[in-house]
């Protein structure tokens, strides 16, 4: 099955070999699959993050080291490296509710980790915690990036100082996080961040209030088409800067999911415009107004006053378009754009309500959490096993390679084997090099400098920069050999092959990418649920809701194991997340329309029902297929608008790229 195709996918001369990747330094020398799994991505230089990540753990450690205190000094580090590796841009408030979120998960971990008896408890108590961690992985991506932090500090807990008390340790990991919080903020003040897609929006709005005041003129479809084209293209640049975002987030983001909504409804509002424009040149002041007054409030944070200010507009547009019968598709269009930019949450009641339902677990959360939880409590029971000083590197890195949302396993297990060798070598050489104490200051900054841009790179160049900087960071104040660097070498080996054993090997499901087919069962999923949520017999609803969130939730968890797959697959798992999008805003539609027909004078006719659900059927149908969908006649009721609005959005990115 292939993904629908975005304006990011352009043509390029490559040979067999080369196809759907640049050409790479190792060709002559290595097998393609090497290639893709070794070969960096083109990332910008982030220099803001990376000076503020070298001002982050060094800055507590030297002022723990300044005030005598070299054992406090490594809680108030690993405070502030969750706090540096939290912080992924945007505004303060996302990075801070991100990190304070990270934070909890590791302190968590950290405790729970010193708590943990040795024995058949430890090997129960590591199982437990990962499956807990797959599960909330599934949720949001700033859970699954605290759940990260209560795997990993749970494993490493074991190796910290360990004659500290824990007010003393929550006190000074506190102070950590608070410090790379304030880093944070001082960077979003020198660099206030930007939301470009959204203002790319905002543009597309203003333009199309422009084209509805454009005075009359003799009809030049030329011109019309290159005004159009000319919108359709600042669109498609936003969809394809989301669409980049979210395939390096490390999970579920309701913000960019609200956003690749709105940009679709965009497009349908385009269309509609330029539509009326080669059937009339009459100005349209009114719904110029009305698209104005949206432009005004879509930058704008979503607090009270701005959503009443889009409850009242989508009142307004609702009137114009009764008055205006020549206006009214665009209207009607420009209503749906409304209410995608609004988001509002969903103001139902009852069983049907969809905000607890979007967290229903699908199958293949549970089948993580299964993988997790046992491959976890096999490097527990070989740590223990082991005759190395402090085994705790193997679970660390069972747990880094194995994590449902970081994507390829076995992409990963190369990669942070292989980073980590060289990520060894550079901490024996620092180990050599560099006097013991304060000394270790400067090349663990340089270190924490270099870690934003790596992570960008792959996740072998992360590796090569964050295992001599963790390595240094877990044993500041006590002496690191050559013999400790070596023996962390062989733990991560041990780790890796853990993980590709008993948590891929064992999994033949899992070895290939279905993401197509997952997104095809959530379309007859949402089939299914039409079929019964307007019906008599309301117990019928209940399990179809939870089935439909449950299939979403799959194709939540297949999209984040594709998304690092090493290229053409991870390219085309970020093609399909428009759809993906799409198809979850379709979800809480339905739930919510569900719900508002629970009284049988609210249910729409059975007639629009059936075409609602002969829709989905026939998309799922026309992914399967490989072919464009059919244009289903859309149901007349009211009630269903959102949801016949939704379908058309769905039908359009189906059928190929959103351009003119």
């Amino acid at each position: 099955m292939t993904a629908p195709r975005t304006s990011t996918e352009r043509s390029r001369r490559a040979s067999p070999r080369t196809f759907g990747r640049e050409p790479s330094l190792l060709d002559p020398i290595a097998p393609d699959w090497v290639v893709r799994i070794l070969a960096p991505k083109k990332a910008a230089v982030p220099w803001g993050d990376m000076v503020r990540s070298m001002l982050t753990v060094p800055v507590v450690l030297g002022a723990g080291l300044l005030a005598g205190q070299p054992g406090l000094a490594v809680f108030a580090g690993m405070g502030g490296m969750v706090g540096s590796f939290g912080d992924n841009g945007g505004s303060f408030r996302a990075r801070s509710r991100r990190v304070l979120l990270g934070g909890l998960g590791g302190l968590v971990g950290l405790l729970a980790g010193r708590y943990v008896e040795v024995g058949v408890a430890a090997v129960l108590a590591f199982a437990v915690l990962g499956a807990l961690s797959a599960l909330i992985s599934s949720l949001s991506s700033n859970l699954s990036f605290a759940s990260l932090q209560l795997l990993v500090y749970a494993a490493v807990a074991a190796a910290l100082p360990q004659g500290v008390g824990v007010h003393l340790i929550a006190a000074a990991y506190a102070l950590g996080l608070a410090w790379s919080l304030v880093l944070s903020w001082v960077q979003t003040r020198l660099d206030p961040p930007v939301n470009q897609p959204r203002a790319t929006e905002v543009s597309v709005l203003r333009g199309v209030a422009e084209e509805l005041r454009r005075p009359a003129e003799r009809p030049d479809a030329a011109a019309v088409h290159d005004r159009r084209a000319a919108l359709t293209r600042q669109l498609s640049s936003a969809y394809d800067e989301v669409v980049t975002a979210r395939s390096t987030s490390a999970g579920r983001r309701d913000d960019l999911r609200r956003l690749a909504s709105a940009l679709t409804a965009s497009f349908s509002l385009v269309t509609a415009v330029f539509d009326l424009r080669l059937r009339t040149q009459a100005q349209q002041p009114e719904a110029a107004a009305l698209v104005d007054r949206l432009a005004d409030l879509v930058g704008q944070r979503r607090d009270r006053e701005v959503r009443a200010q889009l409850d009242a507009l989508e009142d307004d547009v609702g009137r114009a378009a009764a008055d205006d019968e020549e206006a009214r598709p665009v209207l009607t269009t420009l209503t749906q754009v409304v209410r995608t930019v609004e988001g509002r949450a969903d103001s139902s009641s009852g069983s049907d309500r969809p905000s607890w339902a979007s967290f229903v677990p699908g199958r293949k959360a549970w089948t993580f959490a299964v993988r997790l939880a046992v491959t976890m409590a096999v490097a527990e029971t070989v740590r223990l096993l082991v005759p190395l000083e402090k085994p705790y590197w193997i679970v660390l890195t069972a747990a880094l390679v194995l994590k449902p949302d970081l994507g390829s396993i076995f992409a990963r297990g190369v990669q942070r084997t292989l980073g980590t060798l060289v990520g060894v070598l550079l901490g024996v050489a620092v180990v050599a090099v560099v006097p013991h104490g304060g000394w270790l200051l400067v090349p663990m900054a340089l270190l924490a400098f270099a870690f934003p841009y790596g992570r960008n790179l792959n996740y072998g160049l992360l590796s090569t920069f964050i295992t001599p900087l963790v390595l240094l960071l877990i044993d500041f104040g006590t002496r690191v050999d050559g013999r400790t660097a070596v023996d962390r070498l062989i733990d991560t080996a041990i780790g890796a092959g853990i993980v590709l054993v008993v948590g891929y090997l064992c999994w033949p499901g899992t070895w290939r990418p279905r993401l197509g087919e997952h997104v095809a069962a959530g379309a007859e999923a949402l089939a299914a649920y039409a079929r019964v949520a307007f019906g008599a017999d309301r117990s019928l609803v209940g399990p179809a809701r939870r089935q439909a969130y449950g299939a979403m939730s799959d194709v939540r968890s297949e999209l984040q194991s594709t998304l690092a797959e090493p290229p053409p697959l991870s390219r085309q798992a970020a093609a399909w997340w428009p759809m993906i999008a799409q198809l979850e805003k379709t979800t809480d539609d339905l739930s919510e329309a569900a719900a508002r027909a629970r009284h049988p004078a609210a249910r729409p006719p059975a007639d629009d029902v059936q075409r609602l659900a002969a829709g989905f059927d026939d998309l799922a149908e026309a992914l399967r297929g490989h072919r464009p969908p059919h244009d289903v006649p859309d149901p007349g009721s009211a009630l269903l608008d959102d949801l016949a609005g939704d379908l058309r959005g769905l039908r359009g990115i189906a059928r190929g790229p959103l351009h003119v």
